[in-house]
Parts: structure tokens; sequence; C-alpha cells
């Protein structure tokens, strides 16, 4: 399926419509700067589209689209947030010494149930981190927790596996590689949106991500259904 959208999806068309996007984004941003300060925060880029049919399988765990130019990232001090089985001690010891510059927090299951119940706490913890990861083990628990407010932004935690691997360099490299991928969430309607970049990116970056994501969603919705 990435084969097919590479050879259907005119990339030079792709690039040009990323160009206009982000100087759209950019005369927007400073029409309202005096008012809202939007000057200088980068605008997450979006690509929709629309399948012929719907989804018979529609399943809400976010599937993980890898792409080769992040838009979380070192670079850009993102902050991702990891969601763990209790103990939570116990993983944040075993990944003290490993190169992750982006996971800036880990929060154990009970934690995230005890201190997290209000929508003022759920939004300020949207609010604190870029993206969200969930150790596989909790991650069919966090619906009645994370609640609509994390569906509705779109940025509900994708599920990794965080256990039995053969050494810490394996897990750092889960870790670093969940952190930099985007997601894609096959619901029961024809209309979909992946994120795919951020305005600072290059509009090229922007384009390549754009036809990875289409061609892992893609493929992932036909096989799924």
């Amino acid at each position: 399926m990435n084969a097919q959208v590479v050879s259907k999806v005119d990339l030079k068309q792709v690039v040009s419509a990323v160009k206009a996007l982000k100087a759209f984004t950019k005369k927007q941003s400073e029409d309202v700067a005096a008012k809202a300060l939007l000057s200088d925060e980068d605008q997450t880029v979006h690509v929709t589209f629309t399948m012929t049919q719907v989804p018979t399988n529609p399943s809400p765990k976010p599937q993980m689209i890898k792409i080769d130019n992040p838009f979380v990232c070192q670079g850009q001090n993102s902050r991702v947030c990891v969601i763990v089985k209790d103990p939570a001690r116990a993983f944040k010891d075993q990944i003290q010494d490993l190169d992750i510059p982006c996971i800036a927090k880990v929060i154990g299951f009970d934690k995230l149930k005890r201190n997290f119940k209000q929508y003022k706490d759920k939004r300020q913890l949207l609010k604190d981190y870029d993206a969200f990861l969930a150790d596989l083990r909790v991650y069919k628990m966090l619906p009645e927790l994370v609640g609509k407010e994390f569906y509705q932004r779109k940025r509900y935690p994708c599920p990794i596996k965080l256990h039995g691997f053969d050494s810490k360099k394996a897990l750092e490299a889960q870790l670093n590689s969940a952190a930099a991928s985007t997601s894609f969430t096959l619901g029961n309607g024809p209309n979909y949106s992946v994120r795919v970049g951020k305005t600072f990116q290059q509009a090229k970056d922007i384009a390549q991500n754009t036809l990875q994501a289409l061609g892992q969603a893609l493929a992932y919705a036909t096989v799924h259904d």
C-alpha cells in the first residue's frame, strides 16, 4: 500500500500545498499576534482523507505511524509522557541511564488514577506534554481515566511494548522510535486525519511525512477491515 500511495500522489503538489499552508498560517499568526501571542507557536499540520467505505471493524486503539522527519524531537525540546505499569519506580530506574531526550515524564497508572481525576488536571497534562505513550499492559484501562479530552484533541496515548527486551539499548530504541512517530486511529466513519508535521519544518519534509503517513494508515485500514 505504501508503494501504491507514493505512485498515485504527486509529491511536488504536496510540497506546493504545504508551502501554501505554511504561508497562510504565518500570515494568520502575524495578524493575531498582538491578541493571542501566537507568532512564536508552531502549528500542527494534518493530512485528511476520506475512505470510500466505512470501516466495519473500527478500533479506538491508535496505531503507530513511523515518519522520517519527526516533529516531536529534541531540537524542538519536545516533551513526551509515558504511562507505565506500577511500580513506576522500577521503570524509572530501568531507563535512568538511557539516551531518551524526548521522554520527559513517567507516570504510574495508580498515580494517574489518583492525581488526574478532574477535567482541569487532564487539561494541564495535555498542555504540559507534546505526546503520550502507554505501556501495553495498562493501555486497556486508560479510556475511563483520560476521558474525552484526549480523544477530542487526538492526543490519546499510543500503546507500546515496554517489557521483555533483551537489553537496555533495545528499550532505548523502542522509546525513541515511538516518541518520534505519529499515530492513526481507525474510527467508525469515512473521514480521517493524521498529524504529519509542524510549521517549523521544511515543506519537503512535511510532504514526505504525508506520503508515509497515508501509506501506513491506508495499509492498516485495509488489512484491519
